[in-house]
């Protein structure tokens, strides 16, 4: 088996952290090493452990700018669009070719990987963005691909999205729903979304300053807690599941200024925003090519603007827009129809999906379902990425590599 990644795209795996790689592997021993298959880990070109990782340190110090002294949106996009562009010029001054850092190059890399390993055949797992590279890799390369493991998976047929201000707030929809959702909830706050927006203006009117010790280079961060901030988190937030079960207490602590139940959550933003193995540039290259070719900004922009107002509007414009305004700096970007083709396998293909998934949400598995014929779809009462979070995924996992035809029952999950 060949796991391609953390997604992203543009994360690392963590290739170069030993406790990492310790909890890999026993996270896999059950489904895969157990059954006496190797498993192979990698990092795409130009993100983690591979040479050279192509993040944009400038950039980096100015999200954590940010967090420190807020500026708008639109101040802010701006200045890390200016940096990005001065990023990639500067990697091309020393001879590098940035616009090679896109899917159909890294399917290049896992032909002459599967050469290099003398491999006749193999599986392919994919999480997020990595499910882009698998199916890809499959439809070039069928005959030298055994299964697909898709979770969370990203699809490359999947860009035009119909309703992106109903897709942004999707997030707040299942927030405010949180009591269906958390089995433990018996007495639901009232008015959730309201509430959470109310909240927005007060830490707009009256931000909270806390510090973290988890700042760039290993120095103390500030983070000023507005309005705009809070949202962000809680956007990221919704990522995993524990928010769920958490929201109540946010809400109920947060309007008397009290970030007690908060603070991790703020503290893993964090942690996200100031990684440096993670590849911003590769996410550029990639979206540049895998992605902004293939989309009408001007249909998607005006239907972000007529649904949504404020700092919702904000955020799904840089959501679903970003990083058009870089793309320039790679030079010509011709569209590659293989990005957009619709995928049709017969290759048997497992899906573990996420019931609460709002990133790469359910919706979009089903309607990518009828183009693969040998099939099975889980789902779990998950977010984004549910591989490793329950013991029945590994289970479902094991089943389907001994007998990928065999349609079983799913495993008994029990939700902790």
């Amino acid at each position: 088996m060949l796991h391609l990644g953390a997604g992203g795209p543009g994360a690392a795996m963590w290739l170069h952290n030993q406790y990492v790689l310790d909890y890999i592997w026993r996270d896999f021993e059950q489904s895969v090493l157990s059954q006496g298959r190797d498993l192979f880990l990698m990092d795409p070109r130009g993100t983690g452990m591979a040479y050279p990782r192509l993040n944009c340190p400038a950039a980096t110090r100015h999200t954590l700018a940010q967090l420190k002294d807020p500026q708008s949106m639109t101040q802010f996009i701006e200045k890390e669009t200016e940096l990005y562009i001065a990023c990639i010029e500067g990697l091309q001054q020393q001879g590098l070719d940035v616009a090679a850092y896109q899917s159909l190059s890294v399917i290049h890399d896992l032909k002459l990987l599967q050469e290099e390993l003398d491999v006749a055949t193999w599986s392919l797992f994919g999480v997020s963005y990595g499910a882009v590279y698998a199916l890809l890799f499959a439809n070039t390369y069928a005959e030298h691909v055994d299964t697909l493991i898709l979770d969370s998976p990203a699809f490359p047929a999947l860009k035009n999205l119909d309703d992106p201000a109903a897709r942004f707030l999707s997030a707040f929809v299942q927030l405010e729903n949180y009591c269906d959702i958390d089995p433990k909830c018996t007495d639901p706050l009232e008015n959730v979304t309201a509430r959470l927006l109310q909240l927005v203006s007060q830490l707009d009117a009256d931000p909270i300053t806390l510090s973290f010790p988890s700042g760039f280079l290993g120095s103390p961060l500030p983070v000023t807690l507005n309005g705009q901030t809070f949202a962000s988190i809680l956007f990221y937030a919704v990522y995993g599941h524990d928010i769920y079960r958490d929201i109540p207490a946010i809400i109920t602590e947060l309007e008397q200024s009290d970030v007690s139940t908060l603070y991790r959550y703020i503290d893993n933003y964090v942690a996200m925003v100031k990684v440096q193995n993670y590849s911003g540039i590769t996410m550029i290259s990639h979206l540049c090519y895998d992605e902004v070719p293939f989309v009408d900004h001007i249909k998607l922009t005006a239907a972000i603007e007529a649904g949504l107002t404020g700092f919702l509007r904000e955020g799904a414009l840089y959501t679903y827009t970003w990083p058009a305004a870089i793309c320039h700096a790679l030079g010509a970007v011709e569209p590659n129809a293989q990005m957009i083709a619709q995928i049709n396998t017969a290759i048997p293909t497992l899906f573990l999906q996420g019931a609460l998934d709002t990133v790469t949400p359910l919706s979009d598995v089903q309607k990518q379902l009828p183009y693969f014929s040998q099939a099975q779809l889980r789902v779990y009462p998950l977010a984004h990425g549910v591989y490793g979070q329950l013991a029945c995924v590994k289970e479902d996992v094991a089943a389907f590599l001994k007998a990928p035809l065999l349609n079983k029952a799913p495993a008994t999950c029990e939700f902790e």
